[in-house]
């Protein structure tokens, strides 16, 4: 394959008004070539979302999480910092952990280095006898952390911006929902044989509320109403109204404060390249991606709301209504995802012109051609 015929293939199919742009051609989705790329100048160099607060709050919690092939284990010290350190023992490559947990020294398992939970070396055992070892460069490599409304992202390369200074926009917007306090009342996990984009197109896109959701979404939100905000910052974000501007029935009790408006839609969104999120006026729905392959990641799906919200009759029964309709959702955008999974390995499939109603996916794909672009 020749990588730069397949970037210009794609800038011809994009680089277009939205009226007349494509989407990305099939080989952006199925390439093996194309995904080394997207790790190499995408993922390791952009901040992406590893999990949210609320799995660590206390000192001492960890989770893994592999970015792009990079073991990474999260961990909160006992400093209150969260950390994005290295999985890997500085001995001999052991991963360090898997899962999640609690302890308050880091310890490989095959020799019993031990670390802080600041990633410093505290004991190497029987390595007395080698000579000028360096305990300081034996410290586990620490990567760019950054805690954004409750969420953290991870930077491999640590060259990103800041994540919060080109954030500004999105966070006065979700100020009234403190979102940094907010509480895990469930998730879902899925393990998925598509490409990460296709997840994402989906996500920022209503056009198929009506033929894929038509006893959930398209009843309440019909997505021949929906609008895509312009471009001002490496995200999108899509308004979906509820049918006749009504008032959305919530199950739980949004706060004051919360906009009018909010309590008549919701909206979803993409901090590029893939930290898509829905905000409703009593929940957050954010979905995470872990990319291992081309066509392989695991979506973890958190619903999270305030514990102010939550103090309302019945809670542990709406928690429950809330994770079997996440699920259910989820399940019929499956059905679309492998379908198209499937679509793109046929040898007649080009780029796919868009509908006004996509302008949140064009705006994705006009972002992801300029990082592979990058020198």
């Amino acid at each position: 394959m020749n990588i730069g015929n397949v970037l210009k293939a794609g800038r011809m199919a994009v680089e277009q008004p939205l009226a007349r742009a494509s989407t990305l051609p099939p080989d952006f989705y199925r390439s093996p070539e194309i995904f080394d790329l997207e790790v190499q100048k995408v993922f390791r160099r952009n901040w992406h979302s590893v999990g949210h607060m609320a799995e660590i709050p206390n000192a001492g919690d960890f989770f893994r999480f592999d970015l792009a092939g990079e073991p990474l284990l999260i961990v909160r010290g006992k400093d209150g910092v969260v950390r994005a350190l290295s999985a890997v023992c500085r001995h001999r490559w052991m991963l360090l952990a898997e899962g999640s947990g609690n302890s308050g020294t880091i310890s490989c398992p095959y020799h019993k280095w031990t670390y802080a939970l600041d990633g410093s070396l505290m004991a190497a055992p029987l390595m007395q006898e080698a000579e000028e070892l360096d305990r300081k460069a034996c410290s586990l490599p620490n990567f760019a952390c950054e805690v954004w409304q409750g969420v953290i992202f991870v930077n491999l390369d640590g060259n990103a911006r800041p994540l919060a200074e080109s954030l500004k926009p999105l966070a006065k917007e979700f100020a009234p929902w403190t979102m940094d306090e907010m509480e895990i009342v469930g998730r879902v996990e899925f393990d998925q044989g598509f490409n990460w984009k296709v997840l994402v197109d989906n996500f920022m896109e209503a056009y198929h509320h009506f033929a894929v959701h038509p006893e959930t979404f398209e009843l309440n939100y019909p997505g021949e109403n929906t609008a895509v905000d312009e471009a001002i910052g490496p995200f999108a974000a899509l308004r979906i109204p509820h049918r006749d501007n009504a008032r959305s029935d919530p199950l739980f009790q949004p706060l004051a404060g919360i906009p009018e408006q909010a309590k008549r839609s919701f909206s979803v969104f993409n901090v590029f390249p893939a930290h898509i999120f829905a905000v409703l006026a009593d929940t957050l729905v954010y979905y995470r991606l872990e990319i291992k392959a081309v066509d392989e990641f695991k979506l973890t799906i958190y619903l999270l709301a305030h514990p102010k919200s939550l103090d309302v009759p019945d809670v542990e029964v709406l928690k429950d209504f809330l994770r079997e309709a996440t699920t259910a959702v989820h399940l019929e955008d499956i059905v679309v995802c492998e379908g198209v999974q499937r679509g793109l390995a046929s040898g007649t499939g080009g780029p796919a012109r868009l509908s006004h109603l996509e302008a949140a996916i064009h705006q994705h794909h006009l972002w992801l051609l300029g990082q592979l672009a990058a020198e």
